[in-house]
């Protein structure tokens, strides 16, 4: 009985940190993307997209920015 009650405390404490580390993970997923979504805004392309661009009231740029930056960080 006793080795079942060990085993059965062991098995939650390993689900509790599993969620713990995704818990993490996500958060710092998703605080990368709203850090992203905030420095790259989606401009509709207007007919008068180029007088905002001369007069700078808008940034553009065809290049491509990829989301993630040096891959996947491990921590």
């Amino acid at each position: 009985m006793k080795k079942i009650s060990i085993l059965i405390m062991l098995c939650v404490l390993c689900v509790s940190c599993a969620k713990d580390k995704m818990v993490k993970y996500n958060t710092a997923r998703i605080d990368n993307i709203e850090t992203y979504l905030k420095n790259h805004k989606y401009v509709k392309p207007s007919e008068n997209l180029d007088k905002l661009v001369e007069e700078g009231k808008v940034g553009y740029s065809e290049d491509y920015e990829p989301l993630l930056k040096g891959g996947l960080k491990n921590e």
